[in-house]
């Protein structure tokens, strides 16, 4: 794998959660990392870190954008990747979101990426950089109450993909990460988005939305005992007992998205039973595919399809 030592990246969202984790993870392995922050505590904060710069940038302003990419120019480093991590993750019956609510949501995480990628694609084309999108395996599955979420997880899956295509003639590879349930605080961020959400339902969704808050404003529950922490550890995972990651799983897999000689297009990251769930939502769409006058392959076709992408990806790698 390449060296990440001398190379600058610049990662959105480096106040918390997985942005600030994968700062931390960049910037110990030698990497000059830009990191943007919106507020002078949490420029304060990354400025502790060795070998982190914070840089003021909102993803939704064009202005702040502009002064970042002169920011960075002038530091005359160049850039080498940018890790599009900012992000909302807020809920809501769908019927329930007006539409400043879902424009907000597309404007962070779809246009986003968008806009930073197109205002630093000229450093990036020098350096013959990375891009890595940090998505969620909700781009690749959506559930109740997550629709506005994964509708903007899948147009960044998309999005990746076409970068992809048509970057690496140009000698840009773009990767999209795709994180299960992480340990952060964007629940705690959306929780009175979510709560207000809820709270809106007209019938005949009341029901159902009053059964969810009751849920959500709840009274904290009491600390778990030791005890009960290990039981919940031994526990087998389910809807009901989640159990989410370290931001450093998806840290490490941006580190190889960045600097691998061969990234792949996609990182699935999270728990064995939160990528059984995504592989067997595509196994699903398959077979919803499949099932047209056109196709309506038997099952021996279908498993000799699989074989066939499995020998090409096969003989890509040697």
């Amino acid at each position: 794998m390449t060296n990440g030592a001398t190379r600058a990246v610049l990662v959105t969202g480096a106040s918390s959660g997985i942005g600030n984790a994968t700062a931390r993870y960049l910037a110990e392995r030698g990497c000059l990392v830009y990191g943007t922050v919106r507020s002078e505590k949490a420029a304060a904060e990354l400025r502790a870190i060795p070998s982190v710069v914070p840089v003021r940038c909102d993803v939704t302003k064009a202005d702040e954008i502009a002064s970042a990419v002169r920011a960075v120019t002038e530091a005359g480093r160049g850039l080498y990747g940018l890790v599009n991590n900012a992000g909302l993750g807020e809920l809501g019956m769908i019927s329930t979101w007006t539409d400043a609510e879902l424009y907000h949501m597309f404007d962070v995480n779809v246009f986003g990426p968008f806009r930073m990628t197109n205002a630093f694609l000229p450093l990036l084309l020098e350096a013959k950089g990375r891009i890595v999108n940090i998505g969620s395996q909700g781009g690749m599955l959506s559930k109740n109450y997550y629709g506005p979420y994964t509708m903007t997880k899948h147009a960044l899956e998309s999005y990746t993909e076409t970068l992809r295509v048509e970057l690496e003639p140009y000698g840009v590879l773009a990767s999209v990460v795709q994180p299960g349930g992480v340990a952060t605080n964007i629940g705690a961020a959306s929780h009175a988005g979510t709560v207000a959400r809820f709270q809106r339902a007209q019938p005949p969704f009341r029901e159902e939305a009053q059964q969810i808050l009751g849920f959500l404003t709840a009274p904290a529950p009491e600390p778990s005992t030791a005890e009960e922490v290990a039981a919940d550890n031994v526990a087998a995972e389910s809807e009901t007992n989640r159990k989410p990651s370290s931001p450093a799983i998806v840290a490490e897999a941006v580190y190889d998205a960045l600097f691998s000689p061969a990234p792949r297009l996609r990182y699935l990251v999270g728990t064995r039973w939160e990528g059984d769930r995504v592989l067997n939502a595509l196994v699903a769409k398959l077979l919803d595919e499949n099932a047209n006058p056109k196709h309506d392959y038997s099952r021996d076709e279908l498993v000799a399809l699989l074989d066939r992408h499995i020998a090409a990806r096969g003989a890509g790698a040697n």
